[in-house]
């Protein structure tokens, strides 16, 4: 069931669903169910190959966006091959996303290699909740469900999107494993900071600032906007930071990597404070962003100016 705040439910009610929304979303569950049904190993990959294609050719803005990115990533233009790789990998995870419901956990856990599990136990005997700090590497969304499978209770945010019945089918599909999923705003702030409380894991993708509001710091040694959610959540409440990022890799498996962020030497200035947690997160990421270009699924660019070459 998707967590809805409720101002957001009054704005829906009484709101008839366009047609063509309908016929959206009914398209949506049936990719879904042709997802799970399909043997993955032998379609996913191909259907994502022309997918990919067809979307890197369609979307300009799109793709001006990723090779300005891949650029600042590369520090030299990207070939148009390794632009297109990040529009197949994008479609891989749409697909991944369709086909959750149709996972058990025996068969996701088949799929990913985890290394550092340790790491979260550790982090969670101080009883203090654990904040997982991700990217847009790999398919995020598919294996964050590892946690949950785990016993871990995880809680993450979704950014919100109309039309409201599309957001709620991703919204759903991203649950259905059992991470708990809240629509961005104050609301989910408070019900992350409730769940440190009770020593649980909140899971945040920080390589993108949405709303624009967070602090201006280094990344690939250019200025850009990162988001401060993991750094105001650890600050506020004592609870560890770790990077947790998966890749995608041959034969459709995953690794999956925790580990804990590099001590931060604290001022008790908390702005101060969080500017630095949040370029360390940002100094982490960009690590695994480096050594995997072609699966970074920002389609919007990250820094305000566009790199040069």
């Amino acid at each position: 069931m998707v967590h809805v705040s409720p101002d957001v439910a009054d704005r829906r009610n009484g709101r008839v669903t366009p047609l063509s929304v309908r016929l959206f979303v009914a398209g949506l569950h049936a990719a879904s169910a042709g997802a799970g049904r399909l043997p993955r190993r032998t379609y996913a990959e191909p259907i994502c190959r022309v997918v990919g294609a067809l979307w890197y050719l369609s979307r300009p803005d799109s793709r001006a966006a990723v090779r300005d990115n891949l650029c600042h990533v590369l520090g030299r233009a990207p070939s148009r091959a390794l632009v297109a790789r990040v529009f197949h990998h994008g479609a891989l995870n749409y697909w991944d996303t369709l086909a959750m419901p149709h996972f058990t956990y025996e068969q996701l856990m088949e799929l990913v290699d985890i290394h550092g599990i340790e790491h979260l136990d550790h982090a969670r005997a101080a009883g203090r909740g654990v904040i997982c700090a991700g990217a847009h590497l790999g398919s995020v969304a598919l294996v964050a469900q590892i946690l949950p499978g785990l016993g871990y209770p995880v809680t993450g945010v979704i950014e919100q999107f109309e039309p409201a019945e599309v957001f709620d089918f991703f919204a759903e599909q991203r649950q259905v494993l059992g991470t708990r999923l809240l629509p961005a705003g104050a609301a989910a702030a408070r019900e992350m900071l409730l769940a440190l409380r009770r020593n649980e894991v909140i899971g945040l993708v920080t390589d993108r600032d949405v709303a624009g509001t967070g602090p201006s710091i280094s990344f690939f040694d250019a200025p850009t906007i990162f988001p401060e959610g993991a750094a105001w959540l650890s600050i506020r409440t004592g609870a560890p930071i770790l990077i947790a990022v998966a890749v995608r890799k041959a034969g459709g498996r995953f690794d999956a990597w925790l580990e804990p962020l590099p001590e931060v030497q604290r001022t008790g200035d908390r702005k101060v404070d969080i500017l630095r947690v949040t370029q360390a997160v940002a100094g982490r990421l960009q690590y695994y962003v480096a050594n995997h270009p072609e699966q970074w699924t920002v389609f919007q660019r990250r820094w305000p100016e566009a790199q040069a070459g």
